[in-house]
């Protein structure tokens, strides 16, 4: 921690010295002399140049930023993993968004909606001449399509707070008026993105244009997509801002592996780095020299273990009751791997102390509800096992009524750290009696879609390893992951992220009433009461809390990252490179 601590702080200083120079000291300059009295002379005034600021941006060039994960999709109503929402926002914008500061700002809203003193009207007014990037006018109609598309039996995105619109109308082209139902407290979060209402017909969704070859009103634009190697994005010439974006162009570049972009990195072969971890710190530190520098903040999110309560057949019950995992179903087996599990031993040793443990399902922010750290026990571990009657084997696996205690991970492929944190567990796990097997995949397959066989949505798995968590506001993500009527199912063709197939009454009252509530103290304590219970039913186990990084070249300026923790491109039209 204290090398992190060191090299923050030498950020912040060479923050104040660059503020403190500004630009070139001022110069003096001789008077004229003045003309001969006798024969007065018509002259120019001397030309004198203004001072050049070198920080000041300039116009052209590329910057090429590397992820080892490839987006499968570019429609925002059915992208389903970070590197997708990472990089649709080169091109999507929404009516509001959130700055690096962690505040709502308008985007495509003129100023934050006004809202009426019952709390149920809610009034958007749009900025007017934009369009989108096929040449078409962005208009009310298209924050009502996107509505309407998000509220699709299709859609990936959560429905929280859309469903409660009772009308969205279009008094004229550019005033939106939703009419809720209800108090929907979390209002600012809706129309994050917004897709134009030339898509195609919602029940064709999935074979759009726009998801292989997108239209957005955000400063870049899809020019070219070679799969498996890189994405090209360019200039959107319809893009409302004389000016810009200053880039002619911003290469998305996939990569074998985070390790592999990390030399990139160091050598300039690229200017950025996707998704950096916290156990490159130390390497961050000895780039520096090389004109490496970083990003980060904290976004709320976890790096967490899902389990499957229900069969892994990819029968995708509704209630994992009626067809069970033959290990995961039993709160006591999932008791004893938290148990089991030294979460402050990960942290120390694979990330360097630059984190905390995780253990609550919303950890920092306004809505923030810390919890203890779970107890690291070998010997409860074992005594909850032998209780639940798994006995142990000959070859020091259990087993219980024919069924060995065998349980498969998965998480994404090329990524260092996650696979040794599998193989941290699989030790952890093995001491107490529980084979864990490494099946990684790669991200395109980890996070698809129902409609792609998505082995998180289709319950093809028994314990997925992943991050995520809530942005500013903590209802969309709490309610998709943990109300029970988000659980995927063929009934509903895939819809929600309660991957788990938890239920519990209590926590389905909880975020209802919390989404009606305006008072934030009232909210705080029903989230809090969801966290607490949550960490009670172990649908999810946290390992530790994550930062969002980015590692990138010194003449790379200007990128900001949001604690929204996956819209690194949300200012990307003020990017600038002095190469």
């Amino acid at each position: 921690m204290r090398f992190l601590k060191i090299a923050l702080t030498l950020l912040f200083a060479a923050s104040f010295v660059l503020a403190a120079c500004g630009g070139p000291a001022a110069t003096q300059t001789a008077a004229p002399e003045e003309p001969a009295a006798t024969e007065p002379a018509a002259t120019e005034p001397a030309a004198t140049e203004a001072p050049v600021d070198p920080n000041a941006p300039v116009s052209g060039g590329t910057v090429i930023i590397g992820t080892p994960q490839e987006p499968g999709m570019m429609n925002t109503l059915l992208t389903s993993s970070s590197i997708e929402d990472a990089v649709t926002s080169l091109f999507v914008e929404g009516l509001v968004s959130v700055n690096e500061k962690g505040e709502y700002v308008p985007v495509l809203a003129k100023e934050l909606p006004t809202v009426s003193e019952d709390g149920l009207v809610v009034t958007w007014k749009l900025l007017e001449g934009v369009k989108w990037s096929d040449g078409s006018d962005f208009n009310c109609d298209d924050v009502k399509f996107t509505m309407d598309g998000a509220l699709s039996d299709l859609s990936q995105v959560s429905a929280s707070g859309y469903r409660d619109i009772e009308t969205l109308e279009c008094p004229d082209p550019y005033t939106v008026v939703a009419t809720f139902g209800e108090i929907y407290a979390p209002y600012l979060r809706l129309f994050a993105y917004l897709v134009p209402d030339t898509a195609g017909p919602l029940e064709q969704m999935e074979t759009w244009d726009i998801n292989r070859n997108p239209v957005g009103t955000g400063p870049f634009i899809l020019g070219e997509w070679e799969p498996g190697d890189h994405l090209t994005f360019v200039r959107n010439p319809y893009y409302r801002e004389e000016g810009k974006p200053y880039l002619d162009s911003v290469i998305i570049k996939i990569l074998p592996s985070r390790e592999v972009g990390m030399q990139l990195l160091g050598t300039g072969e690229i200017d950025a780095l996707w998704d950096v971890t916290e156990a490159d710190f130390p390497a961050l530190e000895q780039m520096s020299a090389d004109g490496v520098t970083f990003v980060s903040t904290v976004t709320g999110e976890n790096e967490l273990l899902s389990f499957n309560f229900g069969a892994n057949d990819g029968t995708a019950p509704a209630d994992p009751a009626t067809a069970p995992h033959p290990i995961l179903y039993d709160l006591k087996v999932r008791e004893a791997i938290q148990y089991a599990i030294d979460k402050q031993m990960i942290v120390d040793t694979l990330l360097y102390g630059n984190v905390k443990p995780g253990n609550s399902a919303v950890p920092v922010g306004t809505f923030g509800c810390p919890q203890p750290v779970s107890e690291f026990s070998v010997d409860k571990a074992n005594a909850l096992l032998d209780e639940a009657g798994w006995v142990m084997g000959a070859d020091g696996i259990r087993e219980k009524d024919g069924v060995r205690m065998s349980l498969k991970i998965a998480t994404t492929t090329g990524n260092q750290l996650r696979e040794q944190t599998e193989q941290v567990l699989a030790e952890m796990l093995k001491a107490v009696g529980i084979e864990l097997v490494i099946e990684n995949v790669p991200s395109d397959v980890l996070f698809a879609s129902w409609e792609s066989d998505g082995m998180r949505d289709h319950g093809t798995y028994d314990i997925v390893m992943y991050t995520t968590g809530p942005g500013t506001d903590p209802d969309s993500h709490l309610y998709s992951s943990y109300h029970s009527t988000q659980i995927p199912t063929a009934e509903n063709e895939g819809t929600g992220a309660n991957f788990a197939r938890y239920i519990n009454a209590d926590v389905d009252t909880w975020l209802d009433e919390a989404a009606t509530i305006t008072d934030t103290a009232q909210r705080r304590d029903l989230y809090c009461q969801v966290v607490e219970q949550i960490n009670k039913d172990l649908p999810r186990l946290f390992l530790y809390e994550r930062l969002s990084i980015m590692g990138h070249r010194v003449d790379f300026h200007g990128l900001k990252i949001s604690p929204t923790f996956v819209d690194f491109a949300w200012d990307a039209a003020n990017w600038w490179s002095s190469k």
